[in-house]
């Protein structure tokens, strides 16, 4: 009997593996889930995302799924064991250049209950539930799995050309492949309590500079509350996890008799990376590639940006119009931002979360002397602390980002106007495709070399016209109403710029130069006869912007 084909198979439909099947969905790639669970989780876990990751979300086309429940954080609190306000990041009004707010939570039960049912939308998709990997073998024309079905026993064979390891910190792919995780583990306990509340106040998010218990607690979306708080030393994991304890430290925040109490669990956590993301067809995406510790709230986004950065790339050799030097750039790409932000992660909590009372009092008078400076403040008001992300090296212009260039960097996503008078996200006007955006006043012989670029990329073309000019506009145009698209472009000294479907820039031109990009952009991908340009479309009713 012959095995069952696909072009790309997923083990675990967590978060990241849920969200990689919606773009490899969207992308016409054939894609089979396994899952080794009987139902879908409903613990609540992750539960913060950034303006990045809800960009992320809206390339997956349920932005407006999700929006309903996300509850966007207007500020955040930092204060002291008395529960003084030491210093505020306010949230509310920020723009990153994302389109999104800066900081929103979410339910995650919520959340893959979402991201499960966008599968549907494709028919070429499919979640297997209570299905285990038992072993897999590959070759150079691709991967062949074997499973089998929990509750019956029946064992199935499956062949793809690619297999995605998406099933978290235990990953058995990653097990399979012996490919080692390095870093560190923290024995030190945490706590993690989830609640609800029968309305959605109070309102509040704290990052709680207490050297006695340093932590997080926050008002959530679905009128939950959350807390992840360090342990003292002589409290036990069986007593904490007790009612009478849980609501004693719920207490110190709000009142115990209004919370329905969901999860209370300790954990630990840790800083780890593996040796290696792909081993031949065998990528691994998430937890299965990299752990970090949870003070910065970026465990799941990292995951996500892992999800966007590799299913276009895929899709592109699922078709035949990429190979191998396309799929190496996802490691080369996604490690050492991982890193980073590990790192990050790692110090911020050796500052913000230090038990010593020396270090914490010396800390928070530092924070109040940064607040109360007008020329500082804007540091923590403004969240400055958060650092844009650049790709260092892979698939951009040069191979590599070098400052002051776009290559590497992501493109901003303004609300444009459109012809006839509505407006839109820019981003919804991709199609999760490339882009080729000109300015209006762009040269005849540059616009016919974007318009076969733009071919050749099977992707979208894109005039830019200043907010004067919008009675100009026609299908294919977008009117930068607020001046944001043009200051890019002033910025980076070009008429045209190439953005990838992850949105990140490959690489941006002037007059002529945009002939070298198309040389380069060759080396990486071959356009199929059969694939002509396509102006960009008048978005749909539920991504256009009343």
């Amino acid at each position: 009997m012959s095995a069952e084909t696909v072009d790309v198979i997923i083990v675990g439909c967590g978060p990241v593996g849920a969200i990689t099947a919606n773009y490899l969905g969207q992308d016409g790639v054939r894609t089979l889930i396994i899952d080794r669970e009987l139902y879908a989780h409903t613990q609540p876990r992750a539960f913060s995302c950034d303006d990045e990751t809800q960009r992320n979300f809206q390339s997956a086309g349920m932005v407006d799924e999700l929006a309903v429940s996300l509850y966007h954080c207007p500020r955040m609190d930092y204060i002291d064991g008395q529960r003084n306000v030491l210093a505020s990041a306010v949230f509310k009004g920020l723009d990153f250049g994302h389109g999104h707010t800066a900081l929103a939570f979410f339910s995650q039960p919520q959340l893959e209950g979402v991201l499960r049912q966008g599968l549907r939308r494709f028919p070429h998709v499919e979640l297997r539930m209570g299905h285990e990997v038992e072993s897999f073998t590959q070759d150079a024309g691709g991967v062949t799995v074997h499973m089998t079905e929990r509750l019956t026993g029946r064992k199935r064979t499956v062949r793809a050309q690619y297999l995605l390891g998406c099933d978290g910190s235990h990953s058995s792919i990653r097990e399979m492949l012996q490919i080692p995780m390095k870093g560190t583990s923290y024995g030190v306990p945490w706590i993690t309590i989830t609640a609800t509340t029968p309305t959605p106040e109070p309102i509040y998010t704290y990052y709680v500079c207490d050297p006695e218990r340093p932590g997080f607690a926050t008002r959530g979306a679905l009128n939950e509350i959350r807390m992840d708080l360090l342990l003292r030393g002589n409290e036990r994991t069986e007593v904490v996890e007790k009612k009478e304890v849980v609501e004693r430290i719920i207490g110190s925040f709000m009142d115990p008799s209004l919370v329905t109490i969901v999860r209370a669990a300790v954990f630990t956590f840790h800083s780890k990376v593996a040796q290696r993301w792909r081993a031949g067809r065998v990528f691994l995406l998430g937890d299965a590639a990299h752990l970090m510790p949870p003070f910065l709230g970026q465990g799941m986004c990292s995951g996500i940006r892992d999800a966007v950065n590799l299913t276009w790339k895929l899709a592109l050799a699922v078709k035949g119009t990429a190979g191998d030097e396309l799929l190496d750039t996802y490691e080369r790409e996604r490690r050492p931002h991982a890193v980073n932000m590990i790192n990050a992660t790692v110090k911020m909590g050796q500052i913000f979360l230090s038990r010593s009372k020396f270090v914490a009092a010396l800390r928070n008078k530092v924070m109040q002397w940064i607040w109360r400076n007008p020329k500082t403040r804007p540091l923590l008001r403004d969240w400055k602390v958060k650092q844009p992300i650049v790709l260092t090296h892979g698939f951009m212009a040069g191979g590599k980002h070098k400052k002051g260039l776009s290559g590497g960097t992501y493109f901003p996503q303004p609300t444009v106007g459109l012809a006839g008078g509505s407006r839109a996200a820019l981003d919804t006007l991709f199609s999760n495709r490339f882009a080729v955006l000109c300015m209006a006043d762009t040269a005849e012989p540059v616009r016919r070399s974007a318009e076969a670029l733009a071919r050749d990329l099977n992707g979208v073309l894109l005039r830019v016209l200043p907010a004067a000019r919008a009675h100009e506009a026609h299908n294919g145009d977008v009117v930068d109403e607020g001046g944001q698209l043009s200051a890019w472009f002033s910025l980076h000294q070009a008429d045209t710029a190439v953005v990838r479907p992850d949105r990140f820039v490959y690489g941006a031109s002037l007059g002529g130069e945009i002939d070298q990009l198309r040389a380069q952009l060759r080396e990486f991908i071959q356009p199929l006869p059969s694939e002509r340009i396509e102006e960009a479309p008048m978005p749909s009713r539920m991504s256009s912007i009343a």
